[in-house]
Order: C-alpha cells, then sequence, then structure tokens
C-alpha cells in the first residue's frame, strides 16, 4: 500500500493469488539452490515487487506458511527495519491436486490470514490427502473437484482453480460446455487465468459461464525472484478472508488486473468533518462529533432522526455553499436558516457551536472554519503538521463541492433557471469569468452613451454660437462703414505685433543670471589647518587647488564680459527699433487711433471705440468655439461608432454564453437515456416583466395596460411574454426584444404612445431626468430559457416537457444531469426519494460507479441498493443516542458490523445483500 493512503474503508491491495516455497517439490524448477532460500530473503522478495498481499500456495502443502508468518511478524515488529521493508500480509494457502474424472487439475485453497498451518492440512486431510506433501505428481485428492470446492468453503476457504486455461487448468484444451465442467465452473466464483481475454470469442454458453467468474492473477513462482511477476488488485478494507470472498463476487467493480496503482485521489476532496457544541451534535464532552471521510464514495445510514441530513447541512454551512440556494432553491434556503437559528429560536445552533472541514486540494490540506459567533480563523493552511491561518479569499471558487437535498433537486426541477445557475459554475461554462468580461464592456458602453450626451450637449450650441457671431460681425460692420474701419484695423494689428515682440525684461532677466554665475564662480580658500606641511602630498594638491581657482577667477570674467555684451545687444536692439520704420507706423497707428477715440468722446457718442477692441475679441473667440465644434461633431461620429461597436461585443458575448452552455450539456447530457436539456437563446420570460420594470423604474402593478395586461392581451411584453403559447419561432425573438426597446424610446421621446397617459408621462420625465436608464435598458435581455425534457420509458428515446413528468420522473431527470458531469466533491441527501427501485438501480447506481473513479461522493440515503450495489467504499452508520448524533459503525462492506447494520436499519437490506452475495452467509 501507498504510505499516502491513511484514509478509512475500502482501498485497493495488490495480490499475487499463486506462490511456491521450498516445501513444493518442483521448487526452483530444477535448480536445487533455491532451495536453500532463507525466509528473510523470501519475504524480501515479495516486499520489494510491491505486493500488499500474498497467497502461500505450496503443492498440497502448508509447510512454511507458519515460519513465514513468524518471521513476517518479526520484521513488522523490529524498532529499525531493513529498507526493503513493507507491510506484507500472508493469506495461508495450498494448491491442490484434484483427481478430476480422467485428468488431474490444479485448484488454489485460500484462507484468512489469521490461520495457520493446520487449517491447510485439515483441508487436505478431509480431501483424502494424508501424506506425500509437496507432490504434486504422484499425490490429489481422493474427492472430485466440486467435493473439494465444498470442503474448502465449509473450512471458510474461498477455491480458486489454478491457472485454469494453461497446464493442468480446469478449462486446458475445452471449447465447449459440458454438464460436468458447467456444474464445476458454478460452484467457484474465481479462477486464475493465464490470458485474460482467451475466452473473449469462446462457444456462447462456455462464454457466459467463463464470464461470471472473476479473473485474478498470480506469478505461479517456484523461484523467489518471479514473485509478484504477475498480480490483481482487490478493493476491502483490510486482508482478510470474507474482504477477498465479497471482492471476487463483486470482481466488477472490486477486481483489477494492471500495473498501474488504483490508489489515486481526487484533485479535491473532504476528509474530515469535526461538529463541536451543536444542540443535538458534538455536545458530549471532550467528545465533539468527528467523522473521517474517504476519498471515494462515502455513504452516510441511520434510522430516522439519526442525523443524517445534519452531516449535509454542516457541510453546506462550513463550505459557504448555503449562498447558492437563494436563488437555485429559496424554500431549502429558508429551512437552513431555521436550522442555523438559535436553539432558543428553535435552530441547532448555540452561542459557540463550532463546525470544522478538513479538505485535501491538490497535495496540500486546508481547514474551513465556521462559527455562530463568527470568531476563529476562516481558512487555515497544514504546514509543519500545525495549522496556519491564510487568506480566505474565494471560498467557493478555491474549494469547488456540490452539495443538493432532495427538496433541492426537486426545486431545480421545478426551476430551470436555478438549475442553469448549476450550469453556469461548471468550470466549462465559468459564468463568472465571463460576466468579469460582459461587466467590462457593458461599463464602457455606458460610458460611451453618456460621453456622447455630452458631445451632444455641446453640439446643441452651434446655433446660438453662429447667432451671437453674426451680430458680433454686423457691429464691426458699422463701425468700419464708418470710414473709422481701416483706424481700429491697424491699430489693432500694431498692438498685436508690439505686444507680441519679447520686451527688454528678457535682456534683463539674462544678464542678472549671467552675473550670478560670474559671482558664484569661485572657489573658497585652500584649507591648510587640515594639512601637515611636513606632508609631501600637501604641496601637491595645495598647487593643484590654486591652479583651479585661477582657471576659475577667468571663467567668472569672462561671464562678467559676456553679460556686458547681452547689455549691450538691448541697447542696439533698442535704438535699432525706435529708428525702424515699422516703429514709426506703430507710433502713426497709435496717433490715428488716439486721434479717433479724442474725436468720439468730443461728439458725445453713446458708442465707445473701446467696444470695436471687445467685438474682435468675441469674434475670434466665437469662431474658435466653432471651430472646436468641428472637432466634437468628429469625436461624436468616433463614439456613435464605438457604441455600436460595444453593443455588437455585447450580442457576441451572449452568444459565446448560450454556445458554452449548449457545448456543456452536450458534453455532459449527450445521448442520455434519461433526460434532454435545450437552450432557447433568450427564451425565459419567467423574470421579464420583474427585470424590465427594475430597469425603468416601474412600481409593482402600476401601468399594467401598458407593461403587459394578460387578462387584455396586450402591453410592450405582451407578445414576448407568450411567445411559446403562440408558437413564435425562437429565431424571431432577438427581433421581439429590440421591437420592446424602440417602442419604449419611442414613447419617452413622444413619437408614439402606449396604453396609458401615466405611463407615457413616467418615461418622458425618465427620459429628461435620468438618460442613463435607456442606456441600461439597451444593454439587456433576457436570460436564456432552459428547456428539460425526460423520458418516460429510456428504451423508448421519447422524451417530453419535464413539467408533464411525476416527481420521481423530476427527480431522476435532475439527478441524471447532476451525476453526469464535474470533478469536485458531490454531496447528495437522499437521492432515491421519489424513485422506483428500477430508476435506482439504473440511474443513481450506474452513475455512482461513473462519478466515484474521477471524484469523491458523498451520499445520505436510506436506501441499501445505493450502498451495497454502489459499492461504497466507506458507510457511516449514525445513531441517536442521549439526546446526540453519533457516530455508531464505520467500516467498507465486507466487516460483518456494517453488514449487520445495513440489514438492520435499511429496508429492503438483506434482499440487497442476497441479491449480490448470493453465497454469504451473513452473521446475525
Amino acid at each position: 500500500m501507498t504510505e499516502k493512503w491513511k484514509f478509512p474503508g475500502s482501498k485497493w491491495w495488490k495480490f499475487d493469488f499463486h506462490t511456491h516455497t521450498p516445501k513444493s517439490n518442483d521448487y526452483g524448477r530444477g535448480d536445487e539452490s533455491f532451495k536453500s532460500i532463507e525466509l528473510e530473503e523470501w519475504l524480501q522478495k515479495a516486499m520489494e515487487s510491491g505486493l500488499d498481499c500474498v497467497v502461500v500456495t505450496d503443492h498440497n502443502s502448508g509447510g512454511w506458511i507458519d515460519v513465514l508468518k513468524a518471521k513476517n511478524k518479526e520484521l513488522r515488529d523490529r524498532d529499525t527495519k531493513p529498507v526493503w521493508y513493507r507491510e506484507l500480509t500472508i493469506f495461508p494457502g495450498v494448491e491442490i491436486t484434484v483427481a478430476n474424472s480422467s485428468s488431474r487439475v490444479h485448484l488454489l485453497a485460500v484462507f484468512d490470514p489469521s490461520c495457520d498451518s493446520q487449517k491447510v492440512t485439515g483441508v487436505l486431510g478431509s480431501c483424502g490427502i494424508t501424506s506425500g506433501y509437496g507432490d504434486d505428481q504422484n499425490t490429489s485428492t481422493t474427492t472430485g473437484f466440486v467435493e473439494t470446492v465444498r470442503k474448502i468453503t465449509e473450512a471458510n476457504g474461498v477455491a480458486i482453480p489454478a491457472h485454469i486455461d494453461g497446464s493442468k487448468g480446469l478449462l486446458e484444451g475445452i471449447t465447449a460446455l459440458t454438464p460436468e465442467l458447467e456444474k464445476s465452473l458454478k460452484a467457484v466464483s474465481a479462477a486464475e487465468f493465464c490470458d485474460l481475454h482467451k475466452f473473449d470469442n469462446a462457444e456462447p454458453t462456455l462464454k457466459k459461464v467463463v464470464d461470471r467468474l472473476a479473473k485474478v492473477a498470480g506469478s505461479d513462482a517456484h523461484k523467489p525472484g518471479d514473485i509478484g511477476r504477475h498480480f490483481s488488485w482487490l478493493k476491502m478494507s483490510r486482508p482478510s478472508i470474507e474482504g477477498l470472498r465479497l471482492a471476487l463476487l463483486d470482481h466488477e467493480f472490486c477486481v483489477k488486473n494492471q500495473s498501474e496503482n488504483p490508489n489515486h485521489l481526487p484533485d479535491i476532496f473532504l476528509s474530515k468533518l469535526t461538529i463541536k457544541a451543536m444542540r443535538h451534535c458534538g455536545r458530549i464532552s471532550g467528545q465533539p462529533f468527528v467523522t473521517q471521510l474517504h476519498p471515494h464514495f462515502n455513504s452516510v445510514i441511520g434510522g430516522r432522526g439519526t442525523g443524517k441530513s445534519t452531516i449535509l447541512e454542516s457541510i453546506r454551512i462550513v463550505s459557504r455553499r448555503d449562498q447558492n440556494l437563494a436563488t437555485e432553491a429559496p424554500r431549502v434556503k429558508d429551512e437552513l436558516d431555521k436550522f442555523m437559528k438559535l436553539s432558543q429560536n428553535k435552530g441547532v445552533m448555540l452561542n459557540d457551536t463550532e463546525i470544522l472541514l478538513e479538505l485535501h486540494r491538490r497535495g496540500k490540506n486546508y481547514q474551513l472554519r465556521w462559527r455562530f459567533d463568527g470568531q476563529g480563523a476562516v481558512l487555515e493552511e497544514e504546514a509543519n503538521s500545525a495549522w496556519q491561518e491564510i487568506e480566505a479569499g474565494d471560498l467557493r471558487g478555491r474549494f469547488p463541492i456540490s452539495i443538493f437535498s432532495q427538496k433541492q433537486i426537486n426545486e431545480l426541477a421545478s426551476n430551470p433557471r436555478g438549475l442553469l445557475e448549476v450550469v453556469d459554475r461548471s468550470p466549462e461554462v465559468d459564468r463568472a469569468e465571463w460576466k468579469s468580461r460582459w461587466e467590462s464592456v457593458k461599463s464602457q458602453f455606458l460610458q460611451l452613451r453618456e460621453r456622447r450626451r455630452e458631445l451632444l450637449r455641446q453640439l446643441a450650441g452651434e446655433q446660438q454660437i453662429r447667432a451671437k457671431l453674426g451680430d458680433v460681425e454686423n457691429d464691426l460692420k458699422q463701425y468700419e462703414e464708418k470710414g473709422h474701419g481701416e483706424v481700429l484695423k491697424q491699430y489693432q494689428k500694431r498692438s498685436q505685433q508690439k505686444n507680441g515682440l519679447p520686451d527688454d525684461q528678457v535682456f534683463d532677466d539674462l544678464s542678472s543670471g549671467i552675473r550670478e554665475l560670474a559671482a558664484s564662480a569661485g572657489l573658497s580658500d585652500f584649507p591648510a589647518h587640515l594639512f601637515d606641511e611636513q606632508d609631501e602630498t600637501t604641496a601637491e594638491i595645495k598647487a593643484i587647488h590654486e591652479q583651479t581657482a585661477q582657471e576659475l577667477k577667468k571663467v567668472s570674467e569672462t561671464l562678467s564680459k559676456l553679460a556686458d555684451s547681452v547689455d549691450a545687444l538691448k541697447a542696439q536692439r533698442t535704438k535699432d527699433i525706435s529708428s525702424s520704420k515699422w516703429h514709426e507706423a506703430v507710433q502713426a497707428s497709435i496717433a490715428a487711433y488716439d486721434g479717433l477715440v479724442k474725436e468720439y468722446e468730443e461728439k458725445k457718442s453713446q458708442l465707445s471705440i473701446s467696444l470695436y477692441g471687445e467685438w474682435v475679441g468675441q469674434r475670434n473667440q466665437l469662431q474658435q468655439q466653432l471651430k472646436k465644434l468641428d472637432s466634437v461633431r468628429k469625436e461624436t461620429e468616433s463614439t456613435e461608432k464605438q457604441i455600436e461597436e460595444s453593443l455588437v461585443k455585447l450580442q457576441e458575448l451572449r452568444v459565446e454564453l448560450l454556445e458554452r452552455r449548449r457545448s456543456f450539456l452536450n458534453k455532459v447530457i449527450g445521448a442520455s437515456a434519461f433526460v434532454r436539456m435545450e437552450l432557447v437563446q433568450y427564451g425565459d420570460v419567467s423574470t421579464l416583466e420583474d427585470e424590465y420594470r427594475s430597469l425603468l423604474n416601474l412600481e409593482d402593478g402600476k401601468f399594467v395596460s401598458s407593461v403587459c395586461d394578460r387578462e387584455n392581451k396586450q402591453g410592450l411584453l405582451w407578445a414576448f411574454n407568450k411567445w411559446e403559447e403562440a408558437k413564435t419561432p425562437e429565431s424571431d425573438l432577438p427581433q421581439l426584444i429590440s421591437q420592446i426597446k424602440a417602442r419604449t424610446l419611442d414613447i419617452a421621446r413622444g413619437q408614439v404612445s402606449g396604453n396609458h397617459g401615466a405611463f407615457d408621462n413616467r418615461l418622458k420625465k425618465l427620459l429628461e431626468t435620468q438618460p442613463a436608464i435607456f442606456d441600461q435598458l439597451d444593454a439587456w435581455w433576457p436570460e436564456d430559457m432552459l428547456r428539460v425534457k425526460y423520458s418516460k420509458d429510456p428504451s423508448s428515446g421519447k422524451f417530453d416537457d419535464l413539467e408533464k413528468g411525476s416527481a420521481g420522473q423530476k427527480a431522476a431527470a435532475i439527478l441524471a444531469f447532476l451525476l453526469s458531469h464535474g470533478n469536485e466533491p458531490l454531496i447528495i441527501d437522499q437521492p432515491e426519494d421519489d424513485l422506483d427501485n428500477a430508476l435506482i438501480y439504473d440511474l443513481i447506481v450506474k452513475q455512482i460507479h461513473e462519478n466515484k473513479n474521477r471524484r469523491q461522493l458523498i451520499i445520505v440515503t436510506h436506501n441499501p441498493n445505493i450502498v451495497v450495489n454502489g459499492d461504497s467504499e466507506l458507510v457511516h452508520v449514525l445513531k441517536y443516542d442521549g439526546g446526540q448524533v453519533q457516530i455508531d459503525q464505520q467500516g467498507g462492506l465486507e466487516e460483518s458490523s456494517i453488514r449487520e447494520s445495513i440489514c438492520t436499519i435499511m429496508e429492503g437490506g438483506r434482499q440487497a445483500f442476497v441479491k449480490r452475495y448470493n453465497r454469504i452467509a451473513l452473521e446475525v
């Protein structure tokens, strides 16, 4: 067994069913040196081959069994074990030579590990072998094959024909079934095969009898190096003859012939649940309720009222899966809320109630905690055998677990949208990731719509700007028509030129800055007090300092001269400007302007000449505004294009979501005989009116005639709301939605009228005061509709709408879906409710076997078929004693106490076992 496998319940054990020791006369196959092999060397070879169990089967002898078991115990008890040591269980056995008609065949007898050689010797004696131990050539039974099998079975052993298809095998050279052979084959439940596929194409009646046998492998090792060369994997809780017998009888699921170790772990599974201080659970002093969990199939059983559902709900609470119920199953959420209340409020919680759930995720162990008082770490990680608090993050995303009660399943059957949410949580659909992208594009769309409104508001002022510009130009024209235009134009022109030229301050600042640099261009005095005159290096560094100081002084002098040059340049520029023709023109324009101003003042005109400058400035400003509006117009066009692109992207995202959902459903449902699931894009009308009213802030019950009047068959939503009854093609739904949006906006704009004046006024007011609401409307589409169909007769291929099905048929359809996908732990409470026995086997049991190979299952049930035929790896038997839920028994199916509990607790339990293990005598 792998050292990492430390879980209660059933596991896979590596078996070699056929090994020999020196007690067989032919040991070594002619090489006599092998007969001197030591016990420890024999065991070392078995352990090095990775075996968990080995059956010692010498020819007609059990001579080495006791000494091998003693040496194995000695190795196990050593303080310091050899590096090759591993746990090994020895099954006492013998290879009996049976006188069968005209030939001799070999038959293996296997006994419980607690037995010794006396068990073997006693069985051999009962079959007529009292001498010739170890000899298979001259020694044989006096009993026939069937009688020898009976003797072995009476001794609580298991009979297995050795190398049945090889030399001295029961089927050696056999091509057809005879009555005697059929009787012999029916007497055993398993056989050792050399070629597992030898009888795949045998005569039908022979093949049928052979196929019912468990096919096991043994090395028939006559040398130590051959031990473990051929082997089988068997599933049981612990190595025992009872476990071996059950595994062989249920060989379809409990026997594997392969090289890979089937003891694999799912990526994520629950390993332990602890409940402390709940009203009816975990309140026994010093004994919280604790149950270890198996990585594969756990079944939780118990009489009614023993707290089976408490296990499920506690896992739901501690894993924070209760949050899903609000939309998936509201009624179940209400019940859970009552369950979670304080006991004085008719709940089960106390102030110090605590639930701990240990999980294994990709090689690491974690622990989730829930406390009623909210105290303590939510999530811890195991490190160095201690729990360390870590950031919880998104628990549901990090630790995916699916939990469904029967009531929840019933609600899902009547609430396809809740079922769609289950679909959306799958990794293949991952609506959370999709929604993140959807919200990003939607946000961009809404921002673009807001920006467009702002741009349109700016463009709306264009006419007013042009009117103002016209008025200003008319005013300017009046001045110019009175003959003063040229004077004013020249004055404006020359003033702008004069003001545009750099003033003297530029030169002053430059000159001043250079002189400051010149003043700072010098070194401080040499720090003679820091240097020793006797130091030969002092003179050198002092000389360098003085030389540098002299050079910097020259730089300072140069900078001063440069500043003088700047002052001279300023003076020359002033002189040149004063003597320029341009200066004359400027002075002339000023003189003409001053004369004009004086003229207006003498006339006491109501018009001020200064207005001309203001109007010129206004004209320039208005012209700039118009020029800016050109860029606004271009941005508006660009924004319109982006808005259209965003809308297209939103529609594409909805199509992507639809295709993800369809792909997932096709993958997990496929050609299911029980259920069909189809999607209609935008087809869900269950919340259509609620969503529409919510978007437009319309109160429930108001504006019925305008929104959706079912009695009078009118309103904006009427046609869409009844599209299925009207047999509207699914392809027309997008157009119907577009019409609803367009007509709503037309009413708001006053372009058309609805059926109610108050409704029209409400929309107009909304458009005026909250136009962004209509952006939200444009970014809205109804949810896709999930159409579920079921089959009354899975063999018929006919499917009806789930709404028409019975409770059992509905539950079967939903269970078929829930069990058909996912790798996360799946926990179901009493899935058999409402189902008949045929559905339980055809649907649940078959799916259990398919599921538990890839995921952990925890099923609360009172149906024995689920536990037994589902081959539960670990059965948790609950009892209610002393006012507290407790674990009564826990173990695998081969354990007699577990089988007895199943028979006692579960209706039909004994019949279920009889049907499956028709040759097992249950201990009562």
